[in-house]
């Protein structure tokens, strides 16, 4: 979702990118200038149980404002607790009351020393993870460039964003579409774009994090994402139109990854998109059955 604003800026780029380019800052790393943001984060007020041995980490993505999340997380995490799961929904990087809108590096830090508290508070030796979107890409860069694996034991992740992301998905948005050249090729075609747009806001900025070109985002992707000794479970839906191509942006296609299609999963169930995925009976069961099969 927070890539919105990059598609709509990028458009204009396909248009005037003949023009003569405005010069750039020396920059390369769009994050550079974003503060991580503030947290919202829970009392830790549950106990992990014998049955339950891990407090269950949420982490909604970047859609909708701070003031959505118990609505949009309410299906999800009453079938958590329904089990017994300690659980608990943290949102880092929040900056206007967005998820996810600062630094993504400073964010992933903030998930960090969160568990970090959440294992000091309650004494289980690791947490799962169920995240999504912009959610599970903090959580994956927890998880492997900051020594997470250790303190992680399942991931569970929806529609996260992972390799192959064209940017399309986001144009299509605001009526864009068929366009000779996607997004993400336009941004690696045209170096100086990236710095460029990230100067003209902070939410530009914000979403370039999530665009192949960013340090971020190369420093995440560069070998395996999934790591040793960490179960990992995806869901994609089929009706994604903002991780583009459905699947293809997802999936994480490494050994010791299940990834799924929930239409394959749910035949004949309600229909979801990217978001409303995270607000499924239907995903809350699946979730479930990840954590505790």
């Amino acid at each position: 979702m927070r890539l919105g604003v990059l598609g709509v800026a990028l458009a204009g780029v396909l248009a005037i990118s003949a023009t003569p380019a405005i010069a750039a800052p020396d920059s390369g790393s769009a994050a550079q200038a974003l503060p991580a943001g503030t947290v919202v984060e829970p009392a830790i007020d549950c106990q992990p149980s014998s049955a339950r041995p891990r407090p269950v980490l949420v982490l909604p993505g970047a859609d909708g404002a701070t003031s959505d999340t118990a609505s949009q997380w309410e299906v999800v995490v009453t079938a958590l607790r329904q089990q017994g799961a300690c659980t608990l929904v943290f949102q880092g990087g929040v900056i206007d009351g967005r998820r996810w809108a600062g630094d993504m590096t400073g964010a992933a830090r903030q998930l960090a020393d969160f568990v970090a508290k959440v294992k000091d508070t309650t004494g289980a030796p690791q947490v799962d993870i169920v995240a999504h979107s912009a959610g599970s890409v903090v959580a994956n860069y927890f998880v492997k460039v900051l020594g997470g694996a250790q303190d992680v034991h399942d991931m569970v992740l929806l529609t996260p964003e992972a390799r192959g992301c064209d940017g399309a998905g986001f144009l299509a948005q605001y009526g864009i579409k068929d366009l000779p050249v996607t997004p993400v090729q336009v941004l690696e075609a045209l170096p100086f774009l990236a710095p460029a747009l990230a100067a003209l806001s902070p939410e530009m900025a914000s979403a370039l994090q999530l665009s192949p070109v960013s340090e971020f985002y190369r420093t995440l992707m560069d070998g395996p994402i999934a790591q040793p000794g960490v179960s990992y479970a995806v869901m994609a839906t089929k009706n994604d139109q903002v991780a583009t191509p459905p699947g293809t942006c997802s999936f994480i296609t490494e050994p010791g990854v299940a990834n799924i299609f929930y239409e394959d999963v749910f035949p004949g169930s309600p229909a979801v998109d990217h978001s409303s995925l995270r607000s499924s009976q239907e995903t809350a069961g699946w979730i479930v059955d990840q954590l505790y099969r």
